[in-house]
């Protein structure tokens, strides 16, 4: 199911070093050669979406690359990659996860029944479960249109469907029907509608 211990922390030593390398090197491209750099982190954004949003200049995002804050995300991220157990057609997760009532459910019955951009909504990193409720509420303020849990403070969730910093599953009777790639650059919500259309189609 996952690798062996020794097998993991060496894959990790590696990530370090490529996360480091990759950091080091952004910085000072970003440093030597700012609009070259920027022109290429922006054609990364058009492809995503990130540059559409009017609301959100790229004076926003593209000063936070290469940062410290950045480095240690992008690390938490590839780190928890490595322990993604999802395969598409598998047997998705059932995992823990938490109402906004406070009551425990699992992820199954929800389907059925450190870094921030500049001018980004910036929430410090959840101590206990009320803190990351209390962040889930700033998203209901804004009325999306679906049910919305919380991971436990275990992350159980997160790190099983290798979820951060965003990813897109579509689970029908508890199989992986569709798996996206991780975002903010390889995330397709346009896949998903695809795949939902042709489900009810």
């Amino acid at each position: 199911m996952g690798l062996p211990q020794a097998g993991l922390w060496l894959k990790r030593l590696w990530v370090l070093l490529e996360v480091a390398v990759h950091v080091v090197v952004g910085k000072v491209l970003l440093i030597l050669f700012p609009d070259r750099v920027k022109r290429n982190i922006l054609a990364m954004g058009e492809k995503t979406g990130m540059t559409r949003n009017p609301h959100f200049s790229h004076d926003n995002w593209i000063p936070t690359f290469f940062s410290t804050q950045y480095f240690w995300f992008v690390l938490k991220v590839r780190w928890q990659r490595l322990e993604d157990t999802t395969e598409l057609g598998g047997l998705a997760p059932n995992c823990p996860v938490v109402r906004l009532s406070g009551q425990t459910c699992n992820i199954w019955e929800f389907m059925q029944d450190g870094w921030a951009f500049k001018n980004n909504m910036d929430i410090r990193s959840h101590q206990n479960l009320q803190d990351r409720l209390q962040a889930a509420h700033l998203l209901l303020a804004r009325s999306p249109q679906c049910p919305v849990v919380v991971d436990t403070m275990q992350n159980q969730s997160s790190q099983l469907y290798a979820a951060l910093p965003e990813r897109l599953y579509v689970i029908q009777e508890g199989r992986i029907l569709y798996k996206g790639k991780s975002g903010p650059w390889n995330y397709n919500p346009e896949e998903v509608r695809a795949v939902l259309e042709k489900l009810h189609s």
